[in-house]
């Protein structure tokens, strides 16, 4: 059970300078993975909480096998047992499924709380396809998880390349603050290899046998 209420855009008071981690993402279906990295980031970046934004809608990804929000929403709740990390349903009431219309909004109606946007490496290495992408990096702080090779195999992409976005790599717990145009890099020793598609074809595999 979550220590803490849902958020919402009208209690924003309880939010007040808290630092909060966010995990955008369709989450058809949930998995250990997104425990994962939330519980990652809380520790290394020492968060107050992390939230799931479960998007209505990715628009990097096909619609077709997408299962509706509230179910969605449900498994996530079902498969989550940290109190510090709380399933949200805020894109909906945003009507957003833009990443960086829905930092626009968290920053407007959670304005006095401190956000960073949580990835995995398959992010890091598609960033520059995301809406808007430069500017999103300038309203929010970056927390990406990952292994030193990983770090290596990106060192080329459009997000590395950026001249005025800070990379930092953590690799123990610390306090750092949560800046806009700044990148952290968690290296972790251990990694969970898994993905919504592989659960989602390997449930059709066995559907089907």
């Amino acid at each position: 059970m979550s220590i803490f209420s849902e958020p919402a855009m009208l209690n924003s008071i309880r939010w007040k300078n808290m630092r909060v981690g966010i995990l955008g993402g369709s989450f058809n279906p949930p998995h250990a993975g997104h425990i994962h990295i939330s519980n990652m980031a809380l520790k290394s970046l020492k968060l107050d909480a992390v939230w799931w934004l479960v998007t209505p809608l990715n628009p990097l990804k096909s619609k077709d096998e997408l299962l509706p929000i509230e179910k969605r929403i449900e498994l996530s709740r079902k498969i989550n047992i940290n109190p510090k990390i709380i399933v949200t349903g805020l894109e909906s009431k945003f009507n957003t499924s833009y990443s960086y219309d829905s930092v626009k909004l968290l920053k407007k109606y959670f304005s006095n709380t401190k956000f960073a946007w949580i990835t995995g490496m398959d992010n890091a290495h598609n960033f520059h396809l995301w809406n808007h992408w430069q500017f999103f990096l300038s309203e929010i702080c970056m927390i990406h998880v990952t292994r030193y090779p990983p770090v290596n195999l990106v060192k080329q992409c459009p997000l590395r390349m950026l001249s005025n976005q800070k990379h930092i790599i953590v690799d123990h717990g610390k306090c750092l603050p949560l800046n806009a145009n700044t990148s952290y890099w968690l290296l972790q020793k251990k990694m969970i290899n898994i993905s919504s598609t592989e659960i989602r074809l390997k449930n059709k595999d066995l559907s089907t046998s």
